[in-house]
Parts: structure tokens; sequence; C-alpha cells
């Protein structure tokens, strides 16, 4: 009888033993469940917020530079800057009127798209840009010039196109009495398509040598000066924008070239440009 209460003690002892283990592993694995459930909770969390401040990001309207109107800047008599013939509904500008500063009753638009990375820009501001001046100090026209960024891929991965547009930018908002002078050395100094473009220090120095102050203030955002303005390429987002509207306008390359809102391929004689602009103003004798 000893000897079958032992064995029964033992059996049980055993059944317990096999018990506290199946409940141990069960706690176990409960616990590493919870950890793994909550790491991913964690991880859900973290993703959407980053997810969520992208969307943010993405969703919230680029900072436009001062001094631009509908993505471009437009040009009247001696290079100074001032509001476009007709101010787009909604937009405001403390340039002055076009007509404070000259321009006749009658004077046309011409707009011209361009990208500094672009070669026909630069020949086409090279076999047009006295003619045109020379009606814009004559009154008969007034020169809107949107910069745009569709050769980025012409820089070996620099993003020329984007960043010299920025850097107009930059330059506009803070020192619009040097703004041409600025586009004429970009269109000199232009890199090469399919070299690396130019760094922010080649940028900056291109800036001075046209007589641009890098330390002075923005007026879209004061804790900004154009150096800072150019190395965190601060108008970026509105470069990239303003490129995507320029297409969905119809822009189909670089130089575009519009009169009164009409396209024009005239862009590479002077003289039939001219003569085109001087119809749309009413001033023709020919």
């Amino acid at each position: 009888m000893a000897k079958n209460n032992s064995a029964d003690d033992k059996r049980n002892r055993a059944r317990e033993n096999a018990r506290q283990i199946a409940a141990n592993q069960a706690k176990k694995e409960k616990t590493a469940k919870t950890i793994l459930y909550t790491g991913i909770a964690v991880v859900v969390v973290a993703v959407l917020a980053v997810v969520g401040v992208l969307v943010f990001q993405q969703s919230k309207p680029a900072v436009s530079p001062a001094n631009y109107v509908s993505d471009g800047i437009t040009v009247g008599k001696d290079n100074t800057l001032v509001q476009p013939l007709k101010m787009p509904e909604g937009e405001e500008s403390d340039l002055p009127a076009p007509t404070e500063e000259g321009a006749k009753k009658g004077a046309a638009t011409v707009t011209v798209y361009l990208d500094f990375q672009c070669p026909g820009c630069k020949a086409f501001e090279e076999g047009n840009a006295s003619m045109l001046r020379k009606l814009a100090n004559e009154g008969s026209v007034v020169v809107n010039y949107k910069p745009v960024s569709f050769l980025d891929r012409m820089s070996s991965g620099n993003e020329y196109s984007t960043r010299s547009a920025n850097l107009a930018a930059c330059v506009v908002d803070s020192q619009p009495e040097v703004a041409m002078d600025l586009f004429d050395a970009l269109y000199a100094q232009q890199p090469e398509e399919g070299g690396e473009g130019r760094t922010d220090e080649e940028l900056l120095k291109v800036a001075e040598d046209a007589g641009v102050d890098t330390s002075k203030k923005l007026k879209a955002d004061s804790e900004q000066t154009v150096k800072s303005c150019v190395t965190d390429r601060t108008f970026d987002k509105f470069v990239e924008q303003s490129s995507q509207t320029a297409l969905d306008d119809g822009v189909e390359a670089t130089p575009w070239v519009l009169i009164n809102g009409k396209h024009t391929d005239k862009t590479s004689d002077s003289q039939a440009l001219a003569t085109e602009i001087l119809k749309a103003t009413g001033e023709f004798k020919g």
C-alpha cells in the first residue's frame, strides 16, 4: 500500500510540475506577444506620424517670394520691376504700376518662360534682350519673366534649374533693383548641359559679382538672408509649384514666349519678334 501511495505521489508531483511549466510557458508567450504587439503599435504610430508630417508639408502652400506676381516678375523702363499691366485677381504687390514708370496705355506684355539651365533661353536673351529693353524704355512693352525648372535632369543630380531659380527668387525678394543684373549673370555663367551645375558657393559668387548683397534679409521671411535662402533652398517648393503651373498652362519648352498671352514662335529672329510685338501695341508702321 505504501508503494502505491509513493507512485501516486510521484505522478501527482509530475503532473503539477508539468502544469506549472505549461503555465509559465503560457505566461512567457503572453508577455512576448504583449511586447511584440506594443512594439508594432509604436512602429505604426511612428510611421503614421512621419506620413502625417510629410502629407502636412506637401499640403502647405509654398512660401512665395516678395515682388513675384503670378509666378514671375515684370520689368519696365530701365529694368525697373513693376506690377503686371493687369494684376491677377487676389494678388497684391508693393511695386509701382507700369504707367507710373512710363509704360504707355496700349503697352503689350511679353511673357518669357525661362530655365537658367536652358541654352536656348540664353540664346534668346542674347538675341533679343537689347530689343526688349529698348521697347520697354520707350514704354511700348513690359516684359514678364517666369523662371521654371524643367531641366534639373541636365545637371547630373545637382538640380541646377531649381537651385538657380531659387536663387533668383531669393534676390528678387530682397533686392529687386538688381534682379535683371542677376539674370544676365546667370546666363553668362550658365553651366553646360550634362555637367555638374554650380555649387551653392559658386551660385552665391555669381550673385555677389552681379551686385547682390548676400547678407541682406528677405522680405518674405525676415529670418533668412539671401545666403541662407540659397543654402536652405527656401523657395524650392515655390519653384516646383510654379513650374507645374506653367506645364498646366500649356508651356511645352523653354524659352516659351507669349505676346499679350498668345504664343509666338519668332524667338530666334529679333526683328520679326519686334514687328509682332509692335503689331500687338498698334504702333507698327510698315
